[in-house]
């Protein structure tokens, strides 16, 4: 369960290199109500390694190259997860089901997890050993952050609202 949450993660780190955002047009900046010009994301994540203008070339045809087999391998992941999802809902008695259903998850996971380490190998190819450290150390924050958001909202919640709690607590309380 560990290995797969980590392949999801490394997959979501990856949709910046392909988001793409739309800056608001020159004559809407300087209009109240337009909100701040924010440098995109992905941009300020390439910046940071002070790329070459070949650098950004190369890397720019890798995601090009790369957009679509990860594309497709990241709908697989979604429907293999789907599909597990309504066979555990409809039928769970069906255990013959539901492990064809998660071999497949798994196999989608995997596939996905070996093209994307093929990626991210041909991007690093491109770049020097400083970049790469930098860029891992970046991506490592992006997943610490993102990790973090994930779990603030459940610390948000008292012990009142969360039932897990409320067993423990009449268990020690009786």
């Amino acid at each position: 369960m560990k290995k797969i949450a980590i392949i999801f993660l490394t997959l979501v780190s990856a949709t910046s290199l392909f988001a793409q955002t739309a800056d608001p047009s020159p004559a809407d900046q300087g209009k109240p109500g337009t909100p701040p010009i924010r440098r995109p994301m992905k941009n300020w994540f390439w910046d940071r390694l002070n790329l070459v203008q070949d650098q950004k070339e190369k890397l720019q045809q890798i995601r090009e190259a790369d957009r679509e087999s990860l594309t497709a391998a990241w709908a697989q992941v979604a429907i293999a997860r789907e599909s597990l999802k309504a066979a555990l809902l409809a039928n769970p008695e069906n255990v013959a089901d539901i492990q064809t259903k998660a071999t497949d998850l798994a196999n989608a996971l995997s596939t996905s997890s070996v093209q994307m380490a093929l990626h991210l190998a041909k991007i690093n190819q491109v770049l020097t050993p400083a970049q790469r450290i930098e860029l891992e150390e970046a991506r490592s924050r992006r997943m610490r952050d993102w990790r973090q958001r994930l779990r603030d909202p459940m610390e948000d919640l008292s012990k009142d609202q969360c039932p897990s709690q409320r067993k423990d607590q009449s268990k020690d309380s009786g």
